[in-house]
């Protein structure tokens, strides 16, 4: 998932402050991947990453749009040091032109590096996805016999966030290198996802966000600007 808050593990900050920074601390996809986000490199979805992470764990319901459609499932964990984030996803893509639906997964390492309590935020990140599937427009090239694609993002976030009142947002941009095989061959793609992170409570988040950059023609894509739209849930006390 992708997180927004400020640390509210400071000894010094009132039990009042705390609570409030949690709600500002919940916002999420992931699409991955998304997330995806939630943190996963899933086809058809954008390659999303806030610079914070909550401890705890976290899960999300995912869709995503460019060049078809996707419904997915994801979820994360951070421990409490809030010093590295875990995440996958897997769910079904539709690709526009007829094909039918296809299984699509993606896991994530995303390790924050600056001030846990900063406005402004950057860190890492890498992941592995992809697809398996017997159509021969699953691959790089339209002529391929090998269903089988692979993705793998690496990248950098930045990120600004601010809490309103009980609730709070987050902004941030994911500059990516997209290495990508198929068919026996393979390619890369240097990419950029936008995305913003609302705390609606202090369990609930929703994040929003596109990717855009260079394109790769098939399946295996990514062919255009992808969209994609999240909702998670903090499990625990907040």
């Amino acid at each position: 998932m992708f997180d927004t808050c400020f640390d509210s593990s400071q000894s010094e900050t009132p039990k009042n402050g705390r609570r409030l920074l949690w709600a500002v601390r919940i916002a999420a996809a992931a699409m991955t991947m998304m997330a995806g986000w939630a943190g996963a490199q899933l086809p058809g979805a954008p390659v999303l990453q806030n610079a914070w992470a909550s401890p705890g764990v976290a899960g999300a319901l995912n869709l995503g749009s460019g060049g078809g459609s996707l419904y997915a499932v994801a979820g994360s964990w951070t421990p409490a040091s809030g010093r590295m984030q875990l995440s996958g996803g897997i769910g079904s893509q539709s690709r526009t032109g007829g094909e039918g639906a296809r299984w699509v997964y993606g896991v994530r390492l995303a390790v924050p590096l600056a001030n846990p309590n900063a406005g402004f935020g950057f860190g890492a990140f890498a992941g592995i996805g992809g697809s398996n599937s017997s159509r021969t427009s699953d691959t790089l090239t339209a002529d391929s016999t090998s269903g089988s694609a692979t993705r793998i993002p690496l990248g950098v976030a930045l990120g600004w966030r601010r809490a309103l009142g009980s609730r709070g947002f987050s902004l941030y941009t994911t500059p990516s290198y997209l290495l990508m095989s198929g068919g026996g061959k393979s390619t890369g793609l240097m990419r950029v996802g936008l995305g913003a992170d609302v705390g609606v409570t202090s369990s609930i988040g929703v994040t929003a966000g596109l990717e855009f950059g260079q394109t790769k023609s098939g399946s295996a894509g990514p062919a255009g600007t992808v969209y994609g739209l999240g909702v998670s849930y903090a499990f625990g006390k907040r």
